[in-house]
């Protein structure tokens, strides 16, 4: 009988209790890097006009060693590395075009910006203000923020499906800057 028939005929079963980690990233600050970004027009309560960007990131293995709690007991952080989740929407509330008949009746809305602002400062993208004191919030995309490290304040987010069904979702809600870390290089395939 070759080799391969015998790992194929085999009924070993093992429970390896440090493999034993939770499926939804525990809450908490993680250190990560930004992936991809995607943006959304979307009209806030028929008042506003806002542009929504959602980032996805992937939790950096710098965190191991770093501990979190999870159902009462104490996890490794880098047992996460690798892991990818989408953050919070982040709103760039933005002046309504008077000439676009879509957005007849919305108003500007930039005393909301303050996150946006620090989501801006969180990637190291410089803005400043004005000699009015207002800050220009220019669009990100994601040439900008690919490979950025940054620590991610991890949340957990109840929604209901379409069955019906309770679920949870791991998202990223604040974002900080991760200082002294380098901008993570995309790895080529070859």
């Amino acid at each position: 009988m070759s080799d391969v028939d015998n790992i194929m005929a085999s009924d070993e079963a093992y429970y390896d209790p440090s493999q034993d980690i939770p499926m939804l990233i525990p809450e908490g600050k993680y250190k990560a890097n930004a992936l991809e970004l995607s943006k959304r027009e979307v009209k806030v309560r028929n008042q506003f006009l806002a542009d929504v960007y959602d980032i996805m990131f992937e939790v950096s293995e710098d965190n191991k060693g770093e501990s979190v709690e999870s159902d009462g007991k104490e996890v490794d952080k880098g047992l996460f590395s690798g892991r990818k989740l989408k953050s919070k929407g982040f709103f760039r509330f933005k002046k309504p075009d008077p000439s676009n008949a879509d957005h007849a009746g919305l108003e500007e809305n930039s005393r909301s910006n303050k996150s946006y602002l620090e989501l801006l400062d969180s990637f190291q993208i410089k803005t400043e203000a004005d000699n009015e004191g207002k800050f220009f919030l220019p669009n990100i995309n994601e040439s900008d923020i690919s490979g950025m490290p940054v620590i991610i304040d991890v949340v957990h987010e109840s929604w209901t499906n379409k069955q019906g069904e309770e679920k949870v979702s791991a998202k990223a809600q604040s974002i900080f800057i991760w200082e002294g870390a380098e901008r993570k290089e995309e790895e080529l395939p070859f």
